[in-house]
């Protein structure tokens, strides 16, 4: 799309980002001569007529957003299917980029910087428009220092569509919050839950749960508990602890009330921080305090003789061990006969019919049940991520109370780019869209430019992630248009021909030919030449053989009393070879008087007479030689 104008206004120069909905490119307005960043909608929503409203709509709630925190949103538009948004352009990196880069931050930028993206959720959730997928990665920090958060509108968007019509999970499983990963509606407080995880990412370096897949991610999101930032970092201190876990509730009741509130308990905290006022895991000792009992601590053990500490705690860990084992072999036989007797004793049960049902319905089934669970593997399918696709024992089996049931689970449908076929032969196009698991759709013939079987265009565009399996449609060149060879065809069949390659019948001019009237003699532009298509096409045809006539010169007399006066009419008749009918002309027609001479004269090319009528009665028929 590089060099397309977009609304007759905005150039795109660059692709300088995208995701799995929209591309973003770097942007010349050619209006107002500034450089704009230009978000365009994926092909393969574009046909979704709800999606581009609700699009659309959310995209123009995105430019009602004006706060020195937040993207501004310039214009939103659609040209010739194309839905784009024009943006700010920012000019610097993304949060995920700096963390990347260096690590965990201090907590003093760590603060700073979650106050302006809470401070710019505030305004947004005061215009009732949720983020809905607040990460680094949308987290924006300017060459001049400025924070900005970027993505609103299009997350909005997306996110509405999935969640309320499929009950699928949208955002980055890193990121979202319980009530996300359950596939339940998002609100103000789901962006709270994910600045936290921002703000534990911030601090540490490091996510606070990570899986092998989005929904292993997603599980621990949903049960396990969140190991404090202070933990893993000992520079946090517990006030800095205490916000991110608030924030990081399971239950969105439990945590901020607003982001206003959250914004608010970062700037206090920040102001304790700068003031060496905050507290250290460990100890209820202020920051600047905690630096000198560390010192002191470190010189107590230098005194120490080394020989003698490694002494005692090699006997420590001798103790240690020889205890460790006694308790596990008679706690093992313990807990074997223990097991045994229970198991004796267990009560059995159904297994519910739970495949086809989201994790959280069946993990509250199974719970009913008395059954626990286990995923056992993942796998792509129709069904949305984390649906049941398989259960072992299957549903309806008899097992043990407590019994652990095995879950195969969807990951949602395997989505694939769509590979760039423009430019190949159709042959070549529908082995390189077959080798990556896509069907061949309709396919389209044009005139073009190029040459005759090269695709020139197809839908999804090229890079457009999407469904593995999904159809293809191609437009294939039919080469350039070429006027028909129509000379020596009638004229009729000649006008045909044209208009069914697409070209219009222009000027019909005659002359005359051997060949038969009415044959076409030649065209203007000539057979062969390339043209546009609905392009004229002037036309000659024969008139047949130019004639040579004969000359007359006929003395005739009225042939009534010289007294009497009569209307005298003289018509040639001429049979002209090859004609269905012949020609008549009048060569005189006027009252005279009777006797009175008169001469008549003309030019005949077959078999002609001279009719003589006498006030409109014939009186004679008179052949010429």
């Amino acid at each position: 799309m590089i060099g397309t104008i977009l609304g007759n206004r905005y150039r795109l120069e660059e692709r300088i980002g995208g995701g799995g909905m929209a591309l973003v490119f770097r942007a010349t307005d050619l209006q107002l001569g500034r450089e704009v960043a230009v978000k365009v909608l994926r092909g393969q929503y574009s046909a979704d007529d709800e999606f581009v409203r609700r699009f659309r709509r959310e995209a123009h709630n995105a430019a009602c957003l004006s706060h020195p925190n937040i993207v501004q949103t310039y214009d939103v538009g659609e040209d010739g299917g194309t839905h784009y948004i024009v943006m700010e352009l920012v000019r610097g990196k993304t949060l995920k980029a700096l963390i990347q880069e260096q690590g965990a931050l201090p907590v003093a930028e760590a603060a700073r910087i979650g106050i302006a993206i809470a401070d710019a959720l505030a305004h947004a959730h005061a215009q009732r428009i949720v983020h809905r997928d607040i990460k680094p990665h949308n987290i924006l920090l300017g060459e001049d220092g400025r924070i900005k958060v970027a993505d609103f509108g299009i997350a909005r968007a997306v996110t509405t569509d999935t969640v309320t019509r499929t009950g699928a999970m949208v955002g980055s499983a890193h990121y979202f919050s319980p009530e996300q990963a359950n596939g339940q509606p998002a609100g103000e407080k789901s962006d709270l839950y994910s600045l936290g995880v921002v703000l534990y990412e911030m601090v540490t370096g490091t996510l606070p749960f990570q899986g092998e897949s989005p929904i292993t991610v997603a599980l621990k999101h949903l049960q396990e508990r969140v190991v404090p930032p202070s933990e893993l970092n000992a520079e946090v201190p517990v006030e800095m602890d205490e916000i991110i876990l608030r924030a990081m509730e399971k239950e969105p009741d439990d945590r901020f009330e607003s982001a206003i509130q959250m914004r608010d308990a970062l700037a206090d905290f920040l102001q304790l921080h700068e003031e060496g006022r905050t507290h250290m895991r460990g100890g209820d000792f202020p920051t600047m305090d905690l630096r000198a009992v560390k010192g002191r601590r470190a010189k107590t053990r230098q005194k120490r003789h080394p020989e003698a500490d490694a002494s005692r705690r090699a006997r420590r860990r001798t103790l240690i061990i020889v205890a460790s084992v006694l308790v596990v072999m008679l706690g093992g036989l313990g807990a074997a006969g223990w097991a045994l007797w229970k198991f004796l004793d267990v009560p059995e049960v159904v297994v519910p019919d739970i495949v086809g049902m989201h994790i959280t319905q069946a993990e509250e089934l199974l719970r009913q049940a008395k059954l626990q669970r286990t995923i056992v593997s993942e796998r792509y399918s129709d069904l949305d991520q984390l649906y049941i696709l398989e259960a072992r024992p299957e549903p309806g089996s008899v097992v043990k109370e407590g019994a652990v049931i095995e879950l195969v689970v969807s990951k949602g449908p395997e989505t694939v780019e769509v590979p760039n076929v423009v430019g190949m032969n159709i042959d070549q196009a529908k082995a390189a869209l077959r080798t990556e698991r896509f069907q061949i759709g309709n396919i389209k013939e044009e005139v073009s430019s190029r040459p005759q079987g090269e695709v020139i265009a197809q839908a999804p565009l090229a890079r457009t992630p999407v469904k593995v399996g999904s159809e293809v449609d191609l437009t294939v060149s039919l080469g350039p248009l070429i006027v028909p060879k129509v000379v020596g065809l009638k004229l009729e069949d000649a006008q045909k021909a044209l208009a069914e390659a697409g070209l219009q019948a222009g000027t019909v001019d005659q002359r005359h030919d051997a060949a038969e009237a009415g044959t076409v003699l030649a065209s203007t532009p000539a057979g062969g030449t390339q043209v546009t298509p609905g392009q004229r096409v002037d036309l000659v045809v024969s008139a047949g053989p130019e004639l040579v006539g004969k000359q007359f010169s006929q003395p005739l007399v009225v042939p009534v009393l010289p007294s009497e006066r009569a209307r005298f009419k003289v018509v040639l008749v001429d049979q002209i070879e090859g004609a269905t009918e012949p020609s008549e002309s009048t060569l005189i027609d006027e009252e005279l008087q009777g006797g009175e001479q008169v001469i008549v004269s003309g030019t005949y090319y077959g078999e002609a007479y001279l009719i003589i009528y006498v006030n409109d009665v014939e009186r004679l028929r008179y052949p010429l030689q």
